[in-house]
């Protein structure tokens, strides 16, 4: 970007048990150092009606097929990315993962930036089910954040606004998958390819000021074409 422009600011909505939004993030963030992109991360639970023990990818209602086929394709682009990720065969419950995200953007970005990881890798690289409270206070102790503190802000539902007010700013942006990429007023569902957040940067910096906004009238323009076919996980999803 030319000196003094104002940073293009990236919404992404998405959920820490979507295996596209972990591979996602990993592209979004290499544009974010190319371009100096301002990225917010919005929570998006997708599998709400998961029980906090979590359950078999079997009783998610995929198709063995189905899964098989997602599986290869997030491992084909986590290998590309050189990313690693082992898919685990259980979907957990991510709902308080969310909250200590949450929890940990209160303590500063570097803190999120190494729980937000932290969260990702605890479930796609070390099969650890996160919706287990003893299991994510692990995480959020190993990524820095005080576990005592941790367990008091989830016991007293501390965030619980927080998730209901992303989730009502979702649903107004017409937001049904994740990851969903929101460039000022541009969409990008799934975990597109590179080129395909490099054209709708580029169609955000041409917009002017709004893509140094809220995201106001997000969604209102189509994606960029290219993205990856279902590469989008929903809610409609959940079990």
């Amino acid at each position: 970007m030319s000196g003094g422009s104002a940073a293009v600011r990236v919404f992404v909505y998405g959920d820490y048990a979507c295996p596209f939004s972990y591979v996602g993030d990993a592209r979004l963030r290499r544009l974010a150092v190319d371009r100096g992109l301002e990225v917010h991360w919005r929570p998006y639970e997708i599998h709400p009606a998961v029980p906090a023990d979590g359950i078999e990818v079997s009783q998610a209602g995929y198709p063995p097929d189905e899964w098989s086929t997602i599986s290869s394709r997030i491992r084909e682009i986590a290998d590309d990315l050189e990313l690693p990720v082992r898919i685990p065969e259980f979907i957990p419950n991510s709902h308080e993962a969310l909250q200590v995200a949450e929890f940990a953007r209160d303590m500063g970005e570097d803190a999120f930036g190494r729980v937000h990881e932290a969260l990702f890798r605890a479930y796609f690289v070390r099969g650890r089910n996160f919706g287990k409270r003893d299991v994510l206070l692990d995480v959020a102790e190993a990524a820095g954040l005080d576990r005592e503190a941790v367990g008091m802000a989830l016991e007293d539902e501390r965030y619980e606004d927080e998730l209901r007010r992303a989730a009502e700013e979702a649903e107004r942006y017409h937001v049904t998958g994740t990851p969903t990429f929101l460039f000022g007023r541009f969409k990008v569902v799934g975990a597109a390819p590179g080129e395909v957040l490099e054209e709708a940067y580029q169609r955000a910096v041409a917009d002017g000021d709004d893509a140094s906004g809220t995201p106001g009238d997000a969604g209102r323009e189509d994606p960029p074409s290219g993205g990856d076919a279902g590469a989008g996980e929903g809610r409609k999803s959940a079990p």
